[in-house]
């Protein structure tokens, strides 16, 4: 009991309003509503969910979000960033000008607390700015899949190689239902990596978001085993795909409803999709190459993580797979990055040529190489110790 108390009392606590807006007027009108209600409460004003979270991660602890959506391209990934930041204690009010049930449930499940169609009656704003309970009848995340990312800081660091690892693991192993996707819809060899056809259901759902659903999702996909589905995709070298933000907003919202773990393996870009699937993200796994263009790059994304995706758990892993590439020392890299990596991983060129021409996951291909311990490692951190399974009892006498 008195540790409950002692952390109730660390615990900050919650006030002010942070007003996530584009306009003057509508920060107006809710510093009047304010004034009227006499809310004792500070309004602070921001025009970017990343401001705002920034200053929610610097220390800040509101307690009223008000999110307006009108021009988001990823009105979901942007939900669940800021309750993964906020906390569940944050009430959380998402403004729009979609008037749909199915966009309204969707950011419940998100983790917003309500949805209020612009232009938003005084009534509706007051209700909001009142001093009640954060968890009267919220929507939670708690019921979504976690996203799990991966992406080189250079090429050929062997980052779909850990991708699929770990997917495999999590899926095999520890009996969990994963969902692998490689969003280089041209060049990705997720799928070559485990022998499959990767079909043109990603492609599709990408250039025709309207079609993105649950029954659509499950027809996209390849099944690999019975807890691990690929969506990946092969198109054309010449073909142009012209793909929206939201519609990738739309699919990881999809595959968090039906997985309990969604592995990315990320092209490096600045691309607005990039930044989405970043902000819906759990967790960053970064494969470090510890050359002097390795350590530019790291140091770029680290930047890029703090700005557009505050609420990940970012690893840094030294990847093995970089050959006979020249190398700076770790300790002046670590120095560099201003941090000490994560994790390393070896680098063992049979096991994975063994992998590549069987078209089998490292784990199943070799699976007493150092390198398959140490993603299982990758993989426990990532997720968390596994559950032990109660071993048989020897010699024990049938029933």
């Amino acid at each position: 009991m008195l540790g409950l108390r002692t952390a109730a009392a660390l615990k900050p606590e919650r006030a002010g309003v942070l007003a996530v807006v584009p306009d003057q007027p509508m920060a107006d009108r809710l510093q009047g509503i304010m004034h009227e209600l006499q809310l004792d409460d500070e309004l602070v004003i921001t025009d970017t969910l990343d401001a705002g979270l920034r200053r929610i991660r610097s220390g800040y602890a509101p307690r009223v979000l008000l999110l307006d959506l009108e021009d988001s391209a990823a009105p979901i990934a942007e939900v669940s960033s800021a309750r993964t930041v906020g906390g569940a204690d944050l009430k959380l009010i998402a403004l729009g000008i979609v008037n749909d049930v199915t966009l309204f449930r969707d950011l419940l499940a998100a983790g917003a607390n309500d949805y209020l169609v612009k232009p938003a009656t005084r009534e509706t704003l007051s209700a909001a700015l009142e001093k009640r309970s954060a968890h009267a009848g919220t929507g939670t995340s708690g019921g979504l899949g976690q996203v799990i990312v991966f992406v080189g800081s250079r090429g050929g660091v062997g980052t779909t190689t850990a991708a699929v690892s770990c997917a495999w693991l999590l899926a095999e192993e520890r009996k969990e239902r994963v969902a692998l996707v490689d969003l280089d819809l041209h060049f990705g060899t997720i799928a070559l990596k485990l022998d499959t056809d990767p079909g043109g259901g990603l492609c599709e759902a990408l250039e025709q978001p309207s079609r993105i659903d649950s029954l659509f999702i499950e027809r996209a996909m390849v099944k690999v085993t019975d807890n691990l589905l690929v969506l990946a995709a092969e198109a054309s070298a010449a073909q142009h795909l012209i793909v929206d933000a939201g519609a990738v907003d739309m699919l990881l919202y999809e595959l968090r409803r039906k997985f309990g773990r969604i592995v990315v393996d990320l092209p490096r870009g600045a691309n607005p999709i990039q930044r989405v699937v970043l902000g819906a993200a759990s967790h960053v796994v970064l494969m470090c190459e510890r050359s002097l263009a390795g350590l530019r790059d790291t140091i770029r994304l680290q930047t890029l993580m703090r700005d557009q995706a505050p609420q990940v758990r970012l690893w840094l892993v030294e990847s093995g797979a970089t050959g006979a590439r020249a190398l700076i020392g770790k300790s002046e890299f670590e120095k560099g990055i201003t941090k000490a990596l994560d994790a390393s991983l070896s680098h063992d060129p049979k096991a994975a040529g063994a992998a590549a021409n069987s078209g089998q996951p490292l784990p199943v291909a070799v699976p007493k190489s150092p390198v398959v311990k140490e993603f299982r490692q990758l993989a426990e951190m990532l997720a968390g110790p596994a559950t032990p399974v109660a071993k048989r009892k020897l010699f024990a006498l049938p029933w």
